[in-house]
């Protein structure tokens, strides 16, 4: 058995797609949405602290943003996921369609063995489009 996972993926959402050969039907298996998303608006004014003497205040800006953030750990979660699966076999090849600030987001949370699986990398969301544009996009 040669299954190949095809996962495509954004900040946002992430859909996983399984096949065998390139010519058998495709199976959506998963979809995934972004728990840490933020779709809120950003607060209008950094959070602001007393200085330690007297009664001026500063504004301070975060370490990281907070898009950042949430990005990193919906990576993360993808990522576990897809090590359990080829930890118990179930692909033994992946190939990632991702917008190009997510993949390396998701180059970050990788390990070595399942990087090893990537047979090939798309930098383009394709969240968007159905299985068959997407399988169609993937084959040529």
């Amino acid at each position: 058995m040669n299954k190949t996972w095809v996962l495509v993926a954004d900040s946002v959402k992430a859909r996983l797609f399984e096949f065998e050969r390139s010519n058998d039907p495709w199976a959506e298996t998963a979809c995934f949405i972004n728990p840490y998303a933020d779709t809120g608006p950003a607060p209008e004014r950094p959070a602001r602290v007393h200085e330690s003497m007297g009664p001026a205040r500063h504004a301070i800006e975060p370490h990281t943003r907070r898009k950042d953030a949430s990005n990193a750990r919906f990576a993360s979660m993808l990522a576990l996921t897809l090590r359990k699966a080829h930890e118990e076999r179930r692909f033994e090849t992946l190939v990632i369609a991702a917008a190009p600030r997510f993949l390396g987001a998701l180059h970050g949370q990788m390990d070595k063995a399942l990087q090893h699986c990537v047979s090939r990398e798309i930098r383009r969301n394709l969240t968007g489009v159905d299985s068959a544009g997407i399988r169609e996009y993937l084959l040529h």
